[in-house]
């Protein structure tokens, strides 16, 4: 086949475009039944103009993820500072996925976008890509721990609100995350052991992003926000503001345990299918992983103790409840 960059030269935008959706649309079929139910936007529709990411319209991004990958153009890296080399198709997706989770703040373009991670995902899936499959999970859940609790669905232009999100947006929007829910919970239970293959800071990120998948993105975000090493935490009695908790983290080991109780050991304890009990089955998944930061689950999930009034509290939920 020719290489895609000659392609571009011999043939007009319209036949290129053409091609492009032609290849698009055909790839989307693979998963039709599943886009059926999940009744994503069209990439028709002008409302991918007005639900934007951090650096603006997604559409392009989204679609190409379904491109074969010798047709896909030549991609420009947002990410500066990122030196590995990589395929377009590689890059395209990474492109989508800072767009979607920039400083770790929550885009609109969500809405849109989240039902066609998951044909994605099933389209690897069906392919049985592990690789595929493992870094659209890893990035769809760092994309969920910036969605929080407490505001009103709302498509947003600078910053300003402007109107709610449809219900039939919303709609789409949520069955996509109990899909991706359920899919999850089948990939580890498939790739348990190439996932422990990965690399440290890749299970870091992918356990803590199963966080939020699964349901308590607040918990993730502030897992990330703070690497797992800094901890903002506020008493809810007297507002107190443990400084420092955020400067020194667990590397003042003493300083955590004046003020935590650790919670009890729980591994062993996880029959690795249910997911009602958070510290339960993921303080068992990040101890089969093998993930070095598992030592402070116990003091996550443990009494904190607020050295101004006194008052106890499990320091997740203060972390949780903190601004």
């Amino acid at each position: 086949m020719p290489d895609i960059n000659e392609l571009e030269r011999e043939m007009t935008e319209k036949e290129l475009s053409d091609m492009w959706k032609e290849a698009i649309e055909k790839s989307l079929q693979e998963v039709g039944e599943l886009r059926k139910q999940l009744n994503p936007v069209p990439f028709s529709s002008p409302l991918w103009e007005k639900y934007h990411g951090a650096y603006g319209d997604v559409r392009e991004d989204v679609a190409f993820l379904f491109c074969p990958k010798e047709l896909v153009p030549k991609m420009d890296k947002i990410m500066r500072l990122d030196f590995e080399e990589k395929e377009d198709d590689r890059i395209n997706f990474d492109n989508l996925c800072e767009n979607l989770s920039h400083q770790l703040s929550f885009y609109d373009a969500t809405y849109l976008v989240l039902p066609y991670f998951v044909l994605f995902l099933e389209k690897k899936r069906l392919e049985e890509d592990f690789r595929w499959q493992m870094r659209i999970l890893l990035h769809a859940g760092v994309i969920l721990s910036t969605e929080l609790p407490g505001e009103a669905p709302l498509v947003r232009t600078f910053g300003v609100s402007e109107e709610k999100v449809s219900e039939e947006i919303q709609e789409s929007y949520q069955l996509s995350k109990e899909i991706l829910r359920e899919k999850a919970k089948e990939f580890i239970t498939q790739y348990i052991e190439e996932i422990k293959e990965e690399e440290e800071e890749d299970l870091n990120y992918f356990a803590t992003g199963l966080l939020a998948i699964l349901g308590d993105s607040e918990a993730a975000n502030r897992l990330m926000i703070g690497g797992w090493e800094q901890v903002i935490v506020q008493c809810p009695e007297c507002d107190y503001y443990d400084e420092d908790m955020e400067i020194n983290g667990f590397g003042d080991i003493k300083g955590i345990e004046a003020k935590i109780k650790p919670a009890s050991s729980v591994i062993g304890k996880w029959d690795g299918k249910n997911f009602d009990d958070t510290y339960v089955w993921f303080s068992n998944l990040v101890h089969d992983l093998g993930i070095e930061d598992e030592w402070k689950l116990p003091y996550y999930y443990g009494t904190y103790t607020c050295p101004e009034c006194g008052s106890k509290g499990v320091l997740m939920d203060w972390m949780k409840a903190s601004e």
